[in-house]
């Protein structure tokens, strides 16, 4: 038994390709959870263990092993089909909204979930995701392309909350900074991921989008998190939104809307403080406090003259000057 725990424990520690894992980080790995053996033991264990799993050796000195790219994923106990079909509608979903190196990482248990609903006796649960369908009203974007080792670094540095460095080419910038980053949360906003985190020591949090790092680089130092920083409080006050304020305020938003386009915010209200009643003309008057946010805006654009913002004052205000510089682009008067 304790030598079946042994390759248990052995097979978990070793990284899938092009990571790599030696005998001698084994060794040490194994004597830490209580089961201490040789590396010639270990040696043959893996040569052992290569004819029956899909593992590989590099062949250098000293050997480095790894999970073939295309093993798929196994673990005890093993994929049940409601986890498969689960796996299934990541895979149909949501993989067209994730970078491709996110999908990659999936990889293995995509393909597991897929084998075990081939194999399942009853044919019909390989069906499950073609009943099945997702809308969004946002129109579609894809998914900016983010580098393997820039995602996996970044990953890695926020689960052990340790720095690392970076290169990275903000879109206001002509050149690359080369910087120090203190990660302190991922949030996924559409297609895009950001990292929030500091630069150096400094203590103001900044937004930063994965797929515009150019690299990055993993370092043994702990990273330094401002006092009290919590993420769902700094989304909360409209980090992804954009605020328009420097520091982000709440407003008191009034507007009608025609009645076919804004029914649905009596089910999903603005906030939970929001009122809505009938106004005399047929059109919903919605109120409710909402932060100032760029966010805010694109979505009241959105629905074109089916809204009428009627406060605060500045906000109608902004909506008018757009609607006139629009009138003018359509009827050819503008002259920008």
């Amino acid at each position: 038994m304790e030598t079946l725990l042994r390759h248990w424990n052995m097979l978990r520690m070793v990284p899938r390709h092009p990571r790599k894992i030696t005998t001698a980080e084994l060794e040490e790995r194994l004597s830490g959870r209580g089961y201490p053996t040789s590396r010639r033991t270990i040696q043959r264990d893996l040569d052992q263990l290569s004819r029956e799993f899909p593992l590989g050796c590099d062949g250098h000195k000293p050997a480095g092993w790894s999970w073939q790219p295309d093993a798929e994923a196994f673990d005890v106990p093993g994929m049940d089909t409601t986890a498969a079909l689960t796996f299934r509608m990541v895979e149909t979903f949501l993989a067209p909204m994730l970078p491709p190196a996110c999908v990659a990482a999936l990889g293995p248990h995509l393909q597991r979930a897929r084998n075990v609903l081939e194999q399942a006796h009853d044919g019909a649960q390989s069906h499950w995701p073609e009943k099945v369908a997702m809308f969004s009203r946002q129109q579609p974007l894809l998914a900016p392309e983010i580098a393997g080792d820039v995602l996996e670094t970044v990953y890695e540095a926020l689960f052990r909350d340790l720095r690392f460095t970076g290169t990275y080419h903000s879109r206001s910038e002509a050149e690359p900074l080369d910087c120090v980053v203190n990660p302190l949360g991922l949030i996924l906003a559409d297609p895009v991921i950001y990292l929030a985190g500091t630069l150096w020591d400094y203590r103001d949090v900044r937004l930063f989008a994965l797929h515009r790092f150019e690299s990055a680089g993993l370092l043994d130092e702990p990273a330094r998190r401002p006092r009290g920083f919590k993420l769902n409080d700094y989304l909360r006050q409209g980090a992804i939104g954009i605020p328009v304020q420097p520091a982000p305020k709440s407003i008191r938003l009034r507007f009608l809307i025609e009645a076919g386009t804004g029914t649905h915010l009596l089910e999903s209200p603005l906030s939970a403080e929001q009122r809505a009643e009938w106004h005399h003309d047929g059109r919903l008057l919605i109120e409710a406090s909402v932060p100032d946010t760029r966010q805010l805006r694109w979505w009241l654009l959105g629905f074109g003259a089916k809204v009428e913002v009627l406060a605060p004052k500045s906000l109608r205000e902004e909506f008018a000057r757009s609607a006139q510089e629009m009138a003018g682009i359509y009827d050819g008067s503008s002259t920008s």
